[in-house]
């Protein structure tokens, strides 16, 4: 081999190890998730006057948040939502009526800071407090208030979790639908993260980006802005973090049934 032959060679060496060192310090390209989109092409909650919504959030096989609600367009709201150690679940017969609620927490600790809480608030009576062995309940009656504002933001926290990620979109044009896929890469956020495994599908409304339906799931590597870090992050921890993200709204005239332990209270055990 002449002396041209193995410089040659040498340099595409060097090249090549550079590249590999590169690659371990800087990803090679970033994704924009979909909080960078322009506010108007964000999802969103559906703008229609009646509909029933169930959604979760829930990481590494443990529920976040999940919840279900209903709107009717001149009737009843209905809102539960499960945050784990706390269950709340509400009713409200038409808009204006008082709003009913049933506060359950498996922290027995909490207890006198809840109720401190609901009796300094103006608007709410604590109607009953009743304890078990493992949660104690509360149950309120609250006025000046519209439950569908509470649906609506109940559904929000879910739909702006899709944000964290960013999609491939696509059309349906048999169900007049848009359908938007996960993509995997490296985003930017308060620190850079890493998104593989992103599975599944977001469904809007025809061209609206009001969201008729999602089932999607990712592995999150928080912390990692270079495959260096990445492979640190994963060795030294618990990443990545599974997320599993589903959201539906049926539109429609749902129905709202009121529930037992508000016909209890409308029964008269509210003065008891």
């Amino acid at each position: 081999m002449d002396r041209r032959t193995a410089r040659l060679l040498n340099g595409a060496l060097a090249l090549c190890c550079l590249v590999l060192v590169l690659a371990a310090v800087y990803p090679v390209t970033t994704a924009e998730s979909h909080s960078t989109q322009p506010v108007d092409e964000r999802f969103t909650v559906p703008e229609v006057d009646d509909y029933r919504a169930t959604g979760a959030i829930v990481a590494d096989g443990e529920t976040a948040l999940k919840f279900e609600g209903a709107v009717t367009a001149d009737g009843g709201r209905y809102l539960f939502i499960d945050e784990g150690g706390v269950r709340t679940e509400q009713f409200q017969a038409s808009p204006g009526a008082p709003v009913y609620s049933r506060l359950v927490v498996e922290d027995v600790g909490s207890t006198d800071r809840r109720r401190e809480q609901i009796q300094r608030d103006t608007d709410r009576k604590l109607i009953r407090e009743s304890r078990t062995e493992g949660d104690v309940t509360f149950i309120i009656k609250q006025n000046a208030s519209d439950l569908r504002t509470d649906v609506s933001g109940a559904a929000s926290v879910v739909v702006r979790s899709l944000y964290v990620v960013g999609y491939q979109r696509d059309i349906d044009p048999s169900q007049e639908a848009t359908v938007y896929k996960p993509e995997n890469g490296w985003y930017e956020g308060r620190e850079p993260y890493h998104i593989t495994g992103a599975t599944g599908q977001v469904r809007t409304v025809s061209d609206t980006t009001g969201v008729r339906s999602a089932e999607v799931r990712w592995d999150q590597t928080g912390s990692a802005g270079t495959y260096a870090e990445l492979a640190l992050v994963r060795l030294t921890g618990d990443a990545p973090t599974t997320y599993d993200i589903s959201v539906e709204f049926k539109s429609g005239e749902p129905t709202v049934r009121r529930p037992a332990w508000v016909t209890a209270v409308k029964a008269g055990s509210e003065d008891r």
